[in-house]
């Protein structure tokens, strides 16, 4: 069963806890896998979406390309 402390990103891990890491394939960037980075998505192996929630909700407000967000990242990154 599920917190709600883990779902709102409260709660915190025990020394020790490892978490499994998933790439976001707009930034190239490593994130911690579960439903606060990633949105849910049965299609995929580890059933989350392969965009980072923040990126994905910018890509999807502004109307810009995955390609467009990822060169607008590396940009950044510089």
């Amino acid at each position: 069963m599920t917190k709600n402390s883990e779902i709102y990103g409260t709660w915190t891990p025990s020394k020790g806890t490892k978490y499994s890491m998933k790439m976001c394939s707009i930034s190239g960037r490593k994130f911690k896998a579960n439903n606060i980075n990633f949105y849910t998505n049965n299609s995929y192996p580890d059933g989350l979406h392969p965009y980072h929630k923040e990126f994905d909700n910018f890509r999807r407000s502004t109307g810009a390309s995955v390609e467009r967000v990822r060169n607008l990242v590396n940009l950044i990154k510089g």
